[in-house]
């Protein structure tokens, strides 16, 4: 008599909704009759599982289910056929929740050993060779795993391992803590994999694809799990079709293991990438981590039954893969949000973004964006400073890290170096925007905020470019302050050249004496074409005194002093269709001045200056 499925000592059959066992199993047998079944616990004989009608054989073959079984154990189970003759007898039985562990290298053992995680008898892993035992690390052990997508066989001789630690143990043994349910962890994941050998596709290859060995295994064991933990994400970060694809691509793996666990309520909890220290050998950016760490945040708050758990604070082992204290709490975090899918309400949700807008910081004009979060427990807290919100063009590339971040109870301030006005048009805001950010955000129960990119709502005003293009003439010696800055009367003396650009404003020219203290003046020209009859604000900034003519007309006359703010001095103006050409008479302030920066905006959002290239 042999059992055909994986039912062995040391199992863990699934229960169904009514917390019992519903575990069919087969085999093969040379007699014929009823199969009987008989389940003990500590105390005995179990009340109504004495010699159990459990199934039947032919002779050849024989099947049977194991029903009604109570969520615990263990137990001892004996199946035996008509008189007796043939007969099996199983040990260490318990009846709780499986689970599909699947993935690449953080889920698949890859932390130093020692492991940090505990053992627990109620506990077991189905190992990748095909046997039950209690968990430990290391559960994954491709070398002797039994499908030959793998690359191993049971029969290879044992190793030495310096590496095993993974989430998987910690998170049964937390979810035990929680539930008091006995707990079966299914190994199935390999290092270095990529969505598409993860392709539910390729289930038809059975044991020689990634996804049917884990269709195969889940299969051995009766069909059915409670749910799935995965983490995977680093190999698709190689390319940008990968990037462009892995959302989709991950949308469509969960929907085929809802498919294959006949169960479309499926609990998935999956982990967002964790930190990459950048080496030269290592090619992986920026803008391909953040892409992928910003589609699974999307998945986990889009996608009915699922949680994205963050990772972007837990500590590092080597340039990719997290310790065996990181894996520990990452298990943990597992487990918490499972739990949470199963019993909503249970514990608190993970953090999430609720809100973005933007202020405008009154000294440098640049923009404050206040990202105000959700099921924060207690305050946002972080150890020193605050740290891992960054600034990022609307495909994810860098910009720029934040200035500062000032936490507020369940919002961070983040000061940015980008100007307010343009900021909604052209940036994103973000939290892990960079390969190893840095961040140390989390709330008063220790809990991570996730890694996300996002816009904020764009104002009605329309914004020009910034002037980049324009004339300077050479140093005008004499007075130059305030009141005595004017418009030379012959402009044509003033040998104008063009003008230098520098971030976002003009400097001055500063010749070789530029140290030396004579008081000079400069003249700036630039001309805009005006599409059509508009009213509209010139943003202007400087750094010492300035006039600002238009033709031969006084516009405007401030004083000022360092540095060049953008958007400090707003002047109005009535601009007719057709071209204007503007005159700046600016104060070297003795040699002190550094220049001027302008600009136009609509407040009405709608049609705005634009700069011609002088020559």
């Amino acid at each position: 008599m042999e059992l055909k499925l994986c039912l062995t000592d040391h199992s863990v059959l699934q229960r169904n909704k009514n917390n019992v066992s519903e575990h069919r199993f087969s085999g093969s047998c040379s007699s014929q009759g009823t199969v009987w079944l008989t389940a003990e616990d500590a105390q005995g004989v179990i009340k109504g599982f004495e010699k159990l009608e459990a199934g039947s054989a032919d002779g050849k073959k024989f099947q049977g289910v194991i029903a009604g079984l109570p969520v615990g154990g263990p137990y001892k189970l004996k199946i035996s056929i008509g008189s007796g003759r043939e007969k099996l007898l199983l040990k260490d039985i318990f009846v709780g929740d499986l689970w599909l562990l699947a993935g690449q290298s953080n889920m698949a053992d890859s932390g130093l050993l020692p492991s940090q995680a505990d053992v627990c008898s109620r506990v077991k892993g189905f190992y990748m060779d095909n046997h039950w035992d209690t968990a430990r690390d290391p559960l994954h052990d491709i070398m002797h795993a039994a499908a030959p997508v793998h690359g191993g066989r049971p029969s290879n001789p044992k190793m030495v391992r310096y590496r095993g630690a993974g989430p998987g143990v910690s998170f049964g043994i937390e979810m035990e803590k929680l539930t008091g349910v006995p707990q079966g962890l299914i190994a199935c994941a390999h290092g270095g994999t990529s969505m598409s050998q993860w392709d539910p596709e390729k289930k038809k290859l059975k044991g020689r694809s990634l996804y049917g060995a884990l269709y195969e295994r889940l299969q051995m064991l009766g069909g059915k799990v409670r749910g799935v933990v995965w983490y995977q994400g680093c190999n698709e970060t190689g390319s940008d079709e990968n990037v462009e694809r892995y959302e989709k691509a991950l949308r469509r793996l969960f929907a085929a293991f809802r498919r294959d666990c006949r169960d479309p309520e499926l609990p998935i909890v999956f982990g967002q990438l964790a930190a990459c220290i950048k080496q030269p050998h290592i090619a992986y950016t920026d803008q391909r981590w953040l892409k992928v760490r910003d589609a699974q945040y999307r998945v986990g708050q889009t996608l009915r039954n699922t949680v994205c758990v963050p990772t972007i604070d837990l500590e590092m082992d080597d340039p990719l893969h997290m310790s065996a204290q990181g894996v520990k709490q990452l298990g943990g975090r597992f487990a918490r949000a499972a739990f949470g899918l199963m019993n909503p309400g249970a514990v608190p949700p993970e953090i999430a973004f609720a809100s973005a807008r933007c202020t405008m910081e009154k000294d440098t004009h640049c923009a404050k964006v206040h990202v105000k979060f959700k099921n924060v427990q207690g305050k946002l807290t972080a150890p020193g400073l605050a740290s891992g919100f960054s600034v990022v063009d609307k495909n994810g590339q860098l910009v720029g890290e934040a200035i500062n971040v000032r936490l507020d109870g369940d919002t961070a301030v983040v000061q940015t170096a980008q100007p307010y006005l343009l900021f909604a048009e052209n940036y994103c805001i973000a939290y892990g925007g960079m390969l190893q950010p840095h961040a140390n955000i989390t709330d008063e129960a220790g809990r991570s905020l996730p890694c996300f990119m996002h816009e904020l709502p764009r104002s009605r005003c329309r914004v020009s470019a910034t002037l980049d293009n324009a004339l300077v003439s050479q140093a005008i010696y004499g007075a130059d302050d305030y009141l005595s800055l004017a418009l030379p009367g012959d402009l044509t003396a003033l040998d104008f050249k063009p003008a230098a650009f520098s971030g976002f404003f003009l400097p001055c020219p500063r010749e070789a004496g530029e140290l030396k203290t004579e008081p000079k003046q400069y003249c700036y020209k630039f001309a805009v074409n005006a599409s059509e009859d508009m009213q509209v604000d010139m943003l202007f900034g400087a750094d010492a005194s300035f006039v600002i003519y238009q033709g031969n007309k006084e516009l405007f006359r401030q004083c000022s002093t360092n540095p060049v703010i953008q958007d400090e001095y707003v002047i109005p103006l009535k601009l007719k269709r057709g071209t204007h050409e503007f005159y700046c008479v600016f104060s070297s302030n003795s040699g002190n001045g550094w220049g001027i920066c302008c600009r136009f905006m609509n407040k009405q959002g709608k049609s705005v200056p634009e700069f011609i290239k002088l020559h």
